[in-house]
């Protein structure tokens, strides 16, 4: 391959070996690759040193700005000087553009424009309004240009274009450097004349190698190759199939992304779990390390009005760690915490967690009080309340590196990376100090300004791949290069006007370049630097879009490319399809698919035959032991003998026994949820497998059913409570509805506390209900006839489970809570279960209902035993039970069971023990119970297969006692 540029730029460079030369390039890396490449390709080279002339010029103009007292401004800043001038001319011209409309696009567009003009040399008097298409625009931009100069001027700054005025001329006879250039056809006036000073005479610009693809003409044509896949990913597993294939060396090898957005992540991700090491022309953003996904959940976090899931995603994915706080808490403990304690999103309401008790060990409460605490505290200290004061994206920038630092982990270099990038970005804001926002835009502007930052730019390293883009890449001169994406989309150069100054109007100012320049100049660069490639090259392809399920047609330079190849110069597309060949799916079966890449290359490999699907079963029992137990459970349950895959437990391998059993105990919901699904009670009781009791916030509810359960519960205990302190013994009790009123608005002050409403609207609503539900309580009490004696009975003795004694020698331990006991008369008591919603299952027919409502019974037995064995009523009698409805939703209902069916009680209960002991956890036959089952996901249709093996004659010596129970209406 023609690559004489090389040639020539190695003779300029020995022409005098000990003469100052320096090498100016549109970067450092790319300067460095040019030389890496001639010492290789040519030989060594003496008195050769790289800049950009940016770092050249500010070089020779630092001691100038210093003795002056003048500052430089990278393009950053100006960026912020030209957001905040647009902000104070919107007041003046707010026709034009106003306040609200100064977003990060509007700015980005503007800041361009004014930086276009300034490198072309223009003023703003030199400017006219009648420049421009529109007379509004031209006395817009003219007056911003003149503020932008204006602030430089008073604030002692310049940006780069203002370093000309700093920069001498060049005098040959003092200064014998030599500069060497490959273009200077792009460069605005301003930069050319830089280089004219800087250099004078001694400026060398080498000559054009032969472009792309034409430069492809000298090479083996064998040594070309090209393939088309199907969608991104597979293009990519196809690349690193060939290099690990053909065992290429890494730092031997290039790959050359045409759109680096829509390939870097894919590529990183298989590289990392390849354990191939790679760098990156271009870098990676911050989402590809932990801190940088900790800064944009925390971003999100305040962007969605502090919604607490932001910090559950970012605990849970191990980007977030608060260790820093302490670390006698476990974080699924804290994850556990805040998914419990109902805050959903407002800063006010995380002040909750501060009075939180919902945790997971009662152990850890105190410890896990102040460790919320101490969290609640660092999330706000850096960040002002924004309904007091507004933000900045500084003061936005500083509160996201302050939580980084406590609440990140720092572990790896990569990490640290992005702190640094953050210090820097906040060091260079504090020096042009943003204009105050509206907080919706300063987290814009913060989120954007995140979402740039790249870390590991690197250029080309030893033992490492190289990943580099369309617009830097093919200057490494690595003998192997992977082309890839080369679609129409992305190697097109159209290049829409700009948006401030269009076309006309920089021809008609002049020193700008124009759409079509700037698209030919891209082109003529890249195919002047993809000409510059040698070697092995292989192109390729994505054919179709399996996102947008679309076919994509291939770039003008692939077709040119299967010309050459080919020596048919007269190829359409159709010969070009020829060329490319089959396209190529995840899974290849070319002749490179002979290398299995990974697990699921392997899987792949193992489940097909030539593209087609086989049965891959026999493959899968002999990986997974797992699916040969499947197969046998399979053909068990389409028998009709119920089997352990039912639900039906060997008690010889697994037993449970309640009775008579000081170990265990029971509560009477896990006995009415075994009468309503044995296999329900299974899961929850005997496994112990819960769904996570996650509070979710509701933006349109103050409190969900139990938080409002728990209320009404406390207004009820505390007016009782006092009202029966205050009322003598041996009369009835007195009310007083004011006292009521009272006690109900402290309570609910006292909510609000902990639980801060979404909105004064709903939160008016739902206490106007709230008062209703407690005026139905309080006419309900009017008419009671009995005394309240005991609130919250705790049902045990000295904090251990209560042996309950039911009759016929059956004993069983259990705890609970009795809501209200009143005593009748002498030696007669009446418990209640306050209910909050609706009576509709408290059928006045059904006494136990099939064993579902065994609460009042049992209770009722359990209380009167207490009574007795404390002293307290050594004759007490419970004779009646009532589900309590007060509410609006309860239609003021008392649904009362007499307790005179204590023998049939004692029967039910022992059929249910019988049934459990005898491990008998089948599907409940009620496929409606099923409807809103925390465990119907993983459960199945087992209720219906349960249903239709429930009556045969083989499963009936197993289901009699459960069957019993369906006696007891």
């Amino acid at each position: 391959m023609n690559h004489r540029w090389l040639v020539d730029l190695y003779e300029i460079c020995q022409r005098d070996p000990f003469q100052r030369k320096i090498l100016l390039a549109d970067s450092h890396n790319q300067a460095e690759q040019w030389l890496a490449r001639v010492t290789r390709e040519c030989g060594p080279l003496l008195g050769v040193e790289t800049e950009t002339l940016q770092s050249l010029v500010v070089k020779r103009t630092k001691l100038e700005l210093i003795s002056r007292g003048f500052q430089l401004l990278n393009s950053e800043q100006t960026f912020w000087i030209v957001q905040n001038l647009m902000l104070s001319l919107s007041n003046q011209m707010e026709d034009y553009i106003p306040g609200e409309m100064v977003t990060p696009g509007i700015v980005k567009s503007f800041h361009q424009a004014i930086e276009d003009l300034r490198l072309a040399g223009i003023h703003s008097y030199d400017l006219s309004h009648n420049l421009f298409d529109n007379v509004k625009k031209g006395i817009y931009i003219i007056e911003l240009l003149k503020m932008y100069e204006e602030w430089l001027k008073q604030n002692r700054c310049t940006d780069f274009a203002g370093l000309l005025n700093y920069l001498p001329e060049s005098n040959d006879a003092v200064h014998h450097d030599l500069f060497i250039m490959r273009d200077v056809d792009r460069l605005p006036p301003v930069k050319l004349e830089m280089v004219r000073r800087i250099a004078g005479s001694e400026l060398v610009v080498l000559r054009p190698a032969p472009p792309f693809p034409r430069s492809l003409e000298d090479m083996d044509s064998h040594h070309i190759h090209l393939f088309r896949a199907a969608g991104n990913l597979a293009e990519i597993r196809e690349v690193f199939r060939r290099i690990c294939h053909q065992q290429i060396p890494f730092d031997q090898t290039e790959i050359i992304v045409s759109d680096y957005a829509a390939y870097y992540t894919a590529i990183y991700t298989l590289s990392q779990v390849l354990d191939i090491p790679c760098t990156f022309s271009k870098g990676l953003p911050v989402s590809c390390t932990k801190t940088g996904k900790a800064a944009l959940v925390y971003l999100e976090w305040l962007e969605s009005n502090y919604d607490v899931d932001c910090l559950l995603k970012g605990l849970r994915h191990g980007y977030l760690s608060f260790r820093h706080f302490g670390e006698s808490v476990t974080t699924s403990d804290l994850i556990r915490a805040l998914e419990k304690s109902g805050i959903g999103w407002g800063r006010e309401r995380y002040f909750i967690l501060k009075n939180s008790t919902a945790h997971t060990d009662d152990e850890l409460t105190d410890e896990m009080d102040e460790l919320l605490g101490k969290i609640v505290t660092a999330l706000f200290e850096k960040l002002s309340d924004s309904q007091d004061e507004s933000w900045t994206p500084l003061t936005i920038l500083h509160a996201l590196i302050d939580f980084l630092k406590r609440c990140s982990n720092l572990f790896s270099e990569i990490d640290n990376k992005v702190l640094h990038a953050l210090h820097d970005h906040a060091q260079l804001l504090e020096m042009v100090s943003p204009h105050s926002l509206s907080n919706e835009s300063s987290l814009r502007y913060v989120k954007e300004m995140v979402e740039n930052i790249r870390i590991n730019h690197e250029g080309p390293s030893s033992g490492k791949l190289h990943i580099s883009s369309l617009q830097d890449g093919g200057q490494s001169g690595r003998h192997h290069t992977f082309m890839m994406g080369m679609s129409n989309n992305a190697w097109s150069t159209e290049l829409r006007q700009d948006p401030v100054l269009l076309d006309e109007e920089r021809r008609r100012i002049g020193g700008l370049l124009l759409s079509n320049e700037e698209a030919e100049y891209i082109y003529r660069e890249r195919a002047a630097r993809l000409g510059m490639i040698s070697g092995t090259v292989t192109f390729s392809y994505t054919s179709y879009d399996p996102t947008d399920q679309k076919e994509m047609s291939p770039a003008y330079e692939l077709l040119q490319v299967a010309r050459i190849v080919s020596g048919d110069f007269h190829m359409d597309m159709t010969g070009l399809e020829h060329v490319l060949g089959k396209t190529i799916g995840y899974f290849s079966i070319g002749k490179h698919g002979g290398y299995l890449l990974d697990g699921t290359d392997r899987w792949l490999d193992r489940l097909t035959d030539n593209g087609i699907v086989q049965n891959g079963y026999p493959s899968l029992q002999q990986a997974f032991r797992s699916v040969v137990r499947l197969e046998r459970s399979k053909s068990q349950v389409d028998n009709n003998l119920l089997s352990e895959y039912e639900g039906i437990i060997q008690t010889d391998v697994f037993s449970v026994s309640y009775r008579n059993n000081p170990e265990v105990h029971l509560s009477v919901t896990q006995l009415e949820r075994y009468a309503e699904c044995p296999k329900k009670f299974f899961f929850s009781t005997v496994l112990n497998v819960r769904m996570k009791d996650t509070t979710s916030f509701d933006r349109t509810r103050w409190l969900d059913a139990a938080s409002r359960g728990r209320l009404l519960h406390r207004i009820f205990y505390l007016y009782l409570d006092e009202m029966s302190e205050s009322t003598p013994s041996g009369v009835s009790l007195i009310h007083h509805e004011h006292r009521l009123q009272e006690i109900t608005e402290q309570t609910i002050r006292e909510y609000q506390t902990l639980v801060p409403p979404p909105s004064p609207h709903i939160f008016q609503k739902e206490c106007e209900s709230i008062r209703r539900d407690v005026a139905i309580f309080y006419q309900m009490e009017q008419q009671r006839n009995g005394r309240p004696r005991y609130f919250e009975l705790e049902l045990s003795r000295e904090g251990e489970p209560m042996e309950v004694n039911l009759g016929n020698g059956l004993v069983i331990r259990m705890k609970g809570f009795v809501d209200r006991v009143d005593e009748l008369g002498p030696h007669t008591y009446k418990i209640y279960d306050y209910k909050t919603g609706s009576p509709s299952k408290f059928d006045v027919n059904e006494y136990f209902s099939q064993g579902t409502q065994l609460q009042h019974a049992i209770y009722a037995v359990a209380v009167e035993q207490w009574l007795r064995e404390t002293g307290i009523d050594t004759e007490a009698h419970v004779v009646e039970a009532a589900y309590y409805f007060p509410t609006e939703r309860g239609k003021a209902e008392e649904v009362s069971r007499i307790q005179n069916r204590r023998t049939e009680l004692s029967e039910l209960v022992e059929h249910l023990l019988t049934s459990i002991e005898t491990g008998t956890y089948v599907a409940t036959k009620e496929t409606k119970r099923c409807t809103y089952c925390d465990y119907r996901s993983f459960c199945g249709n087992e209720s219906e297969r349960a249903k239709e093996k429930w009556d045969l004659a083989e499963n009936a010596p197993r289901l009699h006692s459960l069957k019993e129970v369906e006696r007891f209406a």
